[in-house]
């Protein structure tokens, strides 16, 4: 049996069709398996089915990107890959369906934005802002203030943020989404 390394090579030097399609029937498995892990739960976003099909695509690819200097087996950097195409379209999700704050309005998505008044707009502003400045945790009221209100009309990055706060980017977003879905579950109960 030939080893993964030889069929890479054929593929990347011969464009080779039996070397790749012997490739895909043995990392299919991983392929799914990550795919399986991230198109359920509360990562139920992400539609398997599309992300299915392009199974032969990412393992071509991650074919000949593959670099064995790197001291990594296929298998592990097909799933590194695989995880990575998974995470980049959740978040490429998330970030589209939810609303964002940076526009002074409220939690609201934008679809249902239509049918607020500007009255409710501001009562909603109003209550973010109080329940902002009643939390203890000064981190958040810097992240908040950074993120949504130094900038004209732009968000801060997050980098910007962790490095003013000597945090790190995970720990600002991790604050900000605690506090954002909290706020959430405020608002909504009022």
């Amino acid at each position: 049996m030939e080893s993964d390394l030889s069929l890479i090579n054929k593929i990347k030097n011969d464009n080779d069709q039996y070397s790749l399609l012997e490739l895909i029937d043995r990392h299919s498995g991983i392929y799914t398996s990550m795919v399986d892990k991230f198109s359920r739960g509360s990562s139920s976003l992400i539609d398997k089915n599309s992300i299915m099909e392009d199974k032969y695509y990412t393992i071509y690819s991650s074919a000949l990107k593959f670099d064995p200097d790197k001291a990594t087996k296929f298998s592990t950097y097909l799933a590194n890959e695989t995880k990575w195409k998974c995470l980049n379209l959740l978040n490429k999700i998330k970030k589209n369906k939810l609303s964002s704050i940076d526009d002074d309005s409220s939690f609201i998505e934008p679809s249902c934005d239509s049918f607020l008044s500007n009255l409710q707009e501001e009562e909603l502003l109003d209550n973010f802002k109080r329940i902002l400045s009643e939390q203890k945790d000064e981190r958040l009221k810097k992240i908040i203030d950074m993120r949504y209100y130094m900038s004209n009309n732009k968000l801060t990055p997050w980098k910007k943020i962790a490095k003013e706060l000597n945090l790190s980017i995970q720990g600002c977003i991790n604050i900000h989404n605690k506090f954002i879905n909290n706020i959430r579950k405020q608002i909504n109960h009022v």
